[in-house]
């Protein structure tokens, strides 16, 4: 295989879960961004002994897709999700011993094709509740066969029930099937309860539009009560902890163009209440909840740091590197917490680990990086500035490849050929991690002799609430100063070489990408980016608010708003448009660089209108592109030859335009 192929082989852990007792550790792989190596997605169970090195141990083949693993309340049994009625295709829950050896069995129908949301054991074990929709009945799959399947807005919603399915008996009951779309849940501490998450309809825009209710339903009678509605989408896991529920949703509470925080919403009356601010948000933003005993844990983005802490106590970890997955729990007879933590570094695949949270040794369980156990990619260096208008601080990682003289403070003894790769979003931040963009670009780089600089910008996630508002109404600003700031830093210290630039990014990176190309060199700092790639971009935010699958929260990024909110002489969406900058850019003489212009033809989220439209106007005026669709590919690209392709591209791409690595 060549080096893409081999990283892109690499089983990433998405989930883990500790066990009762906190002596094992259950997990499951899949490759990055869970894409495909054949014709289907694939996911394989690992059970590890926690503190004991190099013990994970694989449960299934890894040949179907068994995902979301979890422990029954005695920590005798695991279910799952798996596709194994029928590769691709079927939709079940599964059932397997976790001390004794056996085959898995379903618990659902394997047949099944709806996909399962989500599923919890109650507290007892006995029952496992889980939503999903209806499954499709004789006439629909008639109708569909005959191509007699037209569809009407608001009509036939698959709306996602809320299910509780008896584990000894396998019968299931519908504990809630009105037509509303049921987003998350969670039991009560007796398990005679469920409070759940629902909204108006099962399109992804509905919670922008229509906002999400929070209910609480009683098991036993059926009887459901609305506790609270809150005016956005709000995020989960809904946890129950005593008498409070705890989510996750934006502070501005009416947009999600700001920090996320947590709310906490009483459960203890009988009528309607309000939810209420918790925690988290001003400075830093709050990005999961885990219930752990009677606490609460949540993950926390602090500026570069990755923290776990309780939710109204102290800090149990922290490090400037992603944390992929993580669980919590209390060890068996004691208060100490366990932590189990799927994380990786510049030279280091994603590995599972496990900690406590007084401070022990991190002990890694797993081995799936072994393939690159005597490589070494590169070392990171966090680098900071002033932001040009010096109202904020800019830090990002530095990536400086393995095969480049340094000094002995890691610095490179001369200024690198750089890529400088923006992240998506806005709503994220990229710290250190192995994989330091998508699809394995930046290892791959590196190990080419290319520096990496991921930059991060005004809008991101991880500084708390003003600073995530900057991408409110204002894509397009401060954020492409942010990186012109960044890259400038890396030239004035000496890491990157100001002659031997690249820019290129995905998503929200892509739209960057872009813009930077149509800006080039007008910052008026004597340098210039040889070559960009777009990947994945918007060029007109206008288009982006028709045509996207979150077009109404798209509207939220836009200089002006929505675009039917707006006089027809209003043209304040075009301020942070690429397309509508690039006339007036070629009239002025502004040097385009060479574009590596990379797309997927079935993208929803950045439609492949908005890359064909560059790629028009780069015709037009005989600039030099390439342009790249691929065939089926949603907004993050799922088959392999495709990924192995842009990884292939992007390599080639940046030597050809600064020559090669060092």
């Amino acid at each position: 295989m060549t080096l893409i192929e081999e990283l892109l082989d690499l089983q990433i852990p998405p989930s883990i879960k500790l066990s009762p007792s906190g002596q094992q550790v259950l997990y499951s792989t899949s490759y990055t961004f869970d894409h495909m190596k054949g014709d289907h997605k694939q996911s394989t169970l690992w059970l590890a002994d926690t503190g004991k090195q190099h013990s994970a141990r694989q449960l299934t083949t890894g040949e179907r897709h068994d995902h979301d693993p979890k422990w029954s309340p005695d920590g005798r049994s695991i279910a799952f999700i798996s596709d194994r009625g029928k590769q691709g295709e079927s939709s079940a829950l599964y059932l397997m011993s976790a001390t004794l050896p056996g085959e898995a069995f379903p618990l659902t129908p394997a047949e099944n094709e709806r996909g399962i949301a989500k599923f919890e054991f109650s507290p007892d074990g006995k029952t496992v509740a889980f939503i999903s929709a209806d499954e499709k009945t004789e006439d629909q799959k008639k109708r569909e066969k005959e191509k007699d399947d037209v569809q009407v807005w608001g009509q036939d919603w698959e709306f996602n029930h809320l299910r509780l399915l008896d584990v000894a008996s396998k019968k299931v009951t519908v504990l809630e099937g009105r037509q509303f779309h049921i987003t998350d849940f969670a039991f009560s501490d007796d398990g005679s309860k469920i409070a759940y998450a629902k909204t108006k309809t099962p399109h992804i825009e509905s919670p922008f539009q229509f906002g999400t209710t929070f209910c609480v339903l009683d098991i036993v009678t059926k009887k459901s009560l609305d506790l609270s509605h809150f005016p956005e989408g709000a995020r989960g896991p809904l946890t129950w902890a005593g008498s409070d529920l705890y989510f996750l949703g934006p502070k501005a509470e009416t947009i999600q163009t700001c920090s996320q925080v947590v709310f906490r919403l009483r459960t203890d009356g009988k009528e309607e209440v309000k939810y209420e601010y918790h925690a988290y948000g001003e400075t830093n933003c709050a990005f999961a909840l885990v219930k752990a005993g009677g606490d609460v844990i949540v993950k926390v983005e602090d500026g570069m740091h990755d923290q776990l802490r309780i939710l109204n106590g102290h800090t149990l970890f922290s490090k400037k590197k992603l944390i992929e997955a993580w669980d919590a729990a209390f060890t068996h007879n004691s208060d100490e917490i366990v932590l189990a933590i799927a994380q990786g570094d510049t030279n280091h695949p994603t590995e599972v680990f496990t900690t406590t949270a007084s401070g022990g040794a991190m002990v890694q369980l797993s081995s799936h990086g072994k393939a690159f156990a005597d490589r070494n990619f590169g070392t990171c260096t966090y680098l900071s500035c002033p932001s040009t208008d010096g109202k904020v601080t800019l830090e990002c990682p530095f990536y400086t490849p393995a095969s480049a003289p340094t000094e002995p403070n890691g610095k490179p003894s001369t200024p690198l050929p750089t890529v400088i790769l923006i992240h998506g979003g806005p709503y994220t931040r990229h710290n250190e991690r192995f994989d330091g963009l998508y699809f394995m670009w930046a290892p791959y780089l590196l190990a080419s002799g290319y520096a990496v600089l991921t930059v991060d910008y005004r809008g991101s996630s991880s500084h708390g609430d003003a600073w995530a508002r900057y991408a409110y109404k204002g894509c397009g600003t401060h954020d492409y100063a942010d990186i012109i700031a960044q890259t400038q830093c890396a030239i004035d210290n000496g890491w990157a070489d100001k002659t031997r630039l690249v820019v290129g990014g995905y998503s929200q990176g892509g739209f960057l990408s872009y813009l930077a190309s149509v800006r080039n060199g007008t910052h008026g700092l004597g340098w210039d980016f040889k070559a960009s790639i777009p990947g994945a971009g918007m060029t007109d935010l206008d288009s982006m608010c028709f045509t996207s699958d979150v077009g109404f929260w798209e509207a939220e990024i836009c200089g002006g708003g929505a675009p039917w909110t707006l006089r027809k002489g209003d043209t304040s969406n075009r301020a942070g448009s690429a397309i509508w900058e690039f006339a007036e850019a070629v009239e002025k003489g502004v040097r385009i660089p060479p574009m590596l212009i990379l797309h997927g033809e079935k993208d929803e989220r950045v439609p492949i209108e908005q890359g064909r439209a560059m790629r028009r106007a780069m015709e037009s005026t005989g600039l030099v592109f390439e342009y790249v669709t691929y065939p089926r590919e949603p907004h993050l690209m799922q088959e392999r030859k495709h990924i192995v392709d842009t990884g292939e591209r992007v390599k080639g791409w940046v030597e050809k335009w600064i020559g090669p690595g060092v």
